[in-house]
């Protein structure tokens, strides 16, 4: 089980943070195995990823054992109503007058286990995509917080690099959440349109345009991996300046962004770097990937060989054949 320890190790491509599809995914599954489900108590490991209040942030201040008591004696006997989503971060809605915030940042993930999951799986889990990495038994180093509930079922909050983090906010108060209100439009949504995609583009010209589809607040959800994708369906070279794309290839983008991301909700999300969906299993649109982490491999479409380069701190893979 040390093999676990390797991932400290690893660069921070290594660790795509699940985007639209893969937080779907999570969202979905966890509505089908928490409603209705009651909170018997909740253990925390790691009290860096918690916090309470609409405006604290986790993660950058300590978490002292008085935030940490009220966190769990909130939780207690608390019934799960729903799981939602916004953009990326999760929202479970419960009974009281609460909400459970949820951002997974870049290696956060949730293992429900249930009777039946756990007669299956003794316990074990692997916690990364990779065929050499080994099954862990949970709670394990990584988890950070184990939610028990009242028919025996858990759940586990497993985060290798603590980014991600989990605030409970009063429900008068959740309008005062800055995440929630800077958020773009929803790529999935009816009103989502061209128009909503393209209103900040002339105040940043010299933004790249995978850049732009990154950006939170321009459209909510979008990240390294569908941003590729997107643009290889549009034929437009992530790189190329918002200044620079024509009307003809704004409307092939705008028309990419949903297939490509209703594809990736249906495969499950992208199991790369360390993803997995809440029985510990993979997604499966890694298989279906054009460009994403196929650099040095031949394009699925003309068979010139993938390329990639760094924008803005991120790696962006393209044909430089079928995109211009």
């Amino acid at each position: 089980m040390t093999g676990i320890h390797k991932t400290q190790f690893l660069s921070p491509n290594s660790f795509p943070m699940p985007e639209l599809p893969e937080v779907q995914t999570v969202v979905s599954e966890l509505n089908r195995k928490l409603k209705n489900r009651i909170i018997k108590t909740v253990e925390v490991r790691a009290s860096k990823v918690i916090a309470i209040g609409p405006k604290t942030l986790p993660n950058i201040r300590s978490v002292g054992p008085k935030i940490v008591k009220k966190f769990i004696k909130t939780l207690k006997g608390q019934k799960v109503l729903s799981v939602k989503r916004r953009a990326k971060l999760i929202i479970i809605d419960l009974a009281g007058p609460w909400t459970l915030l949820v951002h997974l940042k870049m290696t956060g993930q949730f293992i429900f286990e249930d009777r039946k999951l756990l007669k299956k799986s003794k316990g074990y889990y692997r916690i990364l995509n990779r065929k050499t990495a080994p099954k862990i038994l949970h709670p394990a180093k990584h988890t950070h917080v184990v939610f028990y509930f009242s028919d025996d079922a858990r759940l586990y909050f497993n985060d290798v690099r603590k980014f991600g983090y989990m605030k409970l906010v009063h429900d008068d108060e959740i309008n005062q959440v800055r995440e929630l209100a800077e958020f773009g439009p929803e790529p999935l949504d009816k009103i989502f349109t061209l128009d909503l995609l393209k209103r900040f583009i002339k105040s940043r010209p010299k933004l790249t345009i995978k850049q732009y589809l990154m950006d939170p607040t321009v459209v909510a959800g979008i990240g390294n991996i569908y941003s590729d994708e997107i643009l290889f369906h549009a034929k437009v070279r992530p790189e190329r300046k918002l200044s620079t794309i024509k009307t003809d290839e704004w409307r092939k983008i705008f028309a990419a962004i949903a297939p490509v991301l209703k594809k990736g909700i249906a495969a499950k999300g992208s199991s790369v770097g360390d993803f997995v969906r809440t029985d510990g299993s993979w997604g499966q649109m890694g298989k279906f990937h054009y460009v994403y982490g196929r650099k040095g491999q031949k394009c699925k479409v003309c068979g010139t060989i993938i390329k990639s380069l760094k924008i803005g701190g991120r790696t962006g893979s393209f044909c430089p054949r079928c995109q211009k």
